[in-house]
């Protein structure tokens, strides 16, 4: 793993949905990280939170244990925090709302994700520098 390139976590219980997000992440110039859930994040990462490396975290709304807005309101509470890219289903208009409320960069509809998700990741990833 190169420390120049930026690193994009990637949070989701599904494996089939997980795998599907890193391959859509593939050809960005970032080094794509996943999770099954966010307590296994932030075991893992939090060295590394505020990190400049740090690009961007994308996270299902529903997930086992604490969920995607708990860990967005987590990583806010941090003095710095990296942009949360939030995922859910069209119909969880309360969960959009309270995302973009929390600080969310972006709210993405699952059935959407294949064309908005490497679009916001890449303009995320271009304002790092």
């Amino acid at each position: 793993m190169s420390y120049s390139r930026p690193i994009v976590a990637v949070i989701e219980a599904d494996a089939t949905d997980r795998r599907q997000l890193c391959a859509l992440l593939r050809n960005l110039n970032a080094d794509v990280q996943d999770y099954d859930s966010a307590e296994s994040y932030l075991a893992s990462a939090l060295d590394r939170l505020g990190c400049d490396t740090l690009g961007c975290v994308i996270t299902d709304v529903l997930l086992p244990g604490m969920s995607g807005l708990e860990l967005l309101r987590r990583l806010r509470s941090a003095d710095t925090s990296p942009p949360v890219i939030m995922l859910g289903e069209e119909t969880d208009v309360r969960a959009a709302v309270d995302a973009m409320r929390e600080g969310a960069a972006d709210f993405i509809e699952k059935q959407h994700m294949d064309l908005a998700i490497p679009r916001r990741v890449a303009y995320l990833l271009d304002r790092m520098h």
